[in-house]
């Protein structure tokens, strides 16, 4: 019995040897094939000059820019497109290339990403964007030991080398000034002249209502449209040939807090402009689902339709 035992388990060690074996023959072969279609982008876009750094990461400067390089802390702002050797683009934070190439998503919101670098996931698009000057343009060639390594993303198969060409926009090393100074150049370049409540609100009336005020448990019917400062609409109600208007509660958990603080001051049937700061908006982490940056003033022109 004990020889068969013995037996027994030498032969599930041979195995699992063999598969062992046999897994880091495939991905030899899986990096191998890698590497020899990474050096054939890389001689076909004569880059063959430009060497790595000691992580593997290819740097390609387009244009130097002038500001200051981002280190760990900092958060970023960008325009960016993303594809693999081949030229298929995965993703990209222009909305027309993004129609263009067929991978429009509903649940981002396109133009400038501003994200903490600290928290970026793919480790050769982190060290190429702190390599890069603010104001800069750059080509970063990221081998998949920096990127999605050996994971299968659908559209991007594992293994893959990735080319992320990207514009550094802003640097900014403290986020709340930063958003401040771009809602004091926002309230300046629109000639507010309202003054902001204790908490920082901008509510400018722009049709008056003739009904009544809004308590803290009614019931109300909006339509509204939300833009952050640059413009970019990010929700609207007013979607559809026939668009009809939401209904919330007021004292709901959902609601953010400057939306409820703003609407309490509008009177049914009338019509506003709020301009809610971040920290009444959706604070440091933005959105939930991500759609809504870290740290943004969001801008609603809402009206309210009904009190219930």
């Amino acid at each position: 019995m004990q020889n068969i035992l013995s037996s027994a388990k030498t032969f599930i060690i041979v195995l699992l040897g063999l598969y062992t074996f046999s897994a880091c023959n495939k991905e030899d072969s899986r990096i191998e094939e890698e590497t020899v279609k990474l050096q054939e982008y890389l001689d076909a876009n004569g880059y063959n000059s430009i060497e790595p750094t000691n992580s593997g990461l290819y740097h390609v400067v387009i244009s130097e820019g002038s500001g200051e390089s981002p280190v760990r802390t900092d958060y970023v702002n960008i325009n960016f497109t993303a594809s693999l050797v081949d030229g298929s683009v995965f993703e990209t934070s222009d909305n027309a290339l993004a129609v263009a190439r067929n991978i429009l998503r509903d649940d981002k919101l396109y133009g400038p990403a501003r994200f903490p670098l600290e928290t970026l996931g793919i480790l050769g698009l982190r060290e190429g964007l702190m390599l890069m000057k603010e104001g800069g343009r750059s080509k970063l060639i990221i081998p998949s030991n920096l990127g999605f390594g050996s994971t299968d993303y659908g559209t991007i198969p594992p293994y893959s080398t990735l080319i992320y060409e990207v514009e550094l926009l802003d640097v900014i090393s403290d986020p709340e000034v930063h958003e401040q100074g771009l809602l004091d150049q926002f309230v300046a370049e629109n000639e507010i002249v309202a003054e902001p409540t204790e908490s920082g609100l901008y509510y400018i009336e722009t049709e008056a209502g003739t009904g009544d005020l809004p308590e803290n448990n009614s019931v109300i019917k909006i339509h509204y449209t939300g833009s952050l400062l640059d413009g970019r609409e990010f929700d609207t109600s007013r979607t559809g040939t026939s668009p009809s208007p939401i209904s919330f509660a007021l004292n709901s958990p959902n609601i953010i807090p400057g939306m409820i603080e703003g609407i309490k001051k509008m009177r049914e049937g009338g019509k506003a402009r709020i301009i809610i700061p971040w920290d009444i908006g959706y604070g440091p982490q933005g959105s939930s689902e991500g759609i809504i940056p870290p740290y943004s003033t969001l801008v609603f022109d809402v009206e309210l339709v009904e009190i219930d």
